[in-house]
């Protein structure tokens, strides 16, 4: 799998795949295997208020492919780094 397949992978089908789960206030990072290395799917489910993950829903974040499982930001790290680059709302807006 790659990005774009990852971009559309609800909460529900990712999180039993994750190799990693990175969990705060923010929302869930889940580090998936794929084409060319780890991928980071971000539900930042938190910056809106809810206490989990809605199982239909898509990432709000696609990042890597990265070479290590360890290479990827909390969610609250991610959150402040999207919006430190002028991401206004971060939260998919295909949901």
């Amino acid at each position: 799998m790659n990005a774009d397949v990852f971009r559309r992978l609800p909460y529900a089908e990712a999180e039993p795949q994750a190799k990693r789960v990175l969990a705060d206030g923010y929302g869930e990072a889940l580090v998936l295997e794929g084409s060319g290395g780890y991928y980071g799917l971000y539900y930042l489910f938190g910056v809106l208020g809810l206490r989990e993950p809605v199982p239909s829903h898509p990432p709000d974040w696609v990042e890597g492919p990265r070479l290590q499982v360890q290479d990827f930001k909390e969610p609250y790290q991610m959150a402040h780094w999207l919006e430190d680059n002028g991401y206004q709302l971060y939260v998919n807006e295909s949901k």
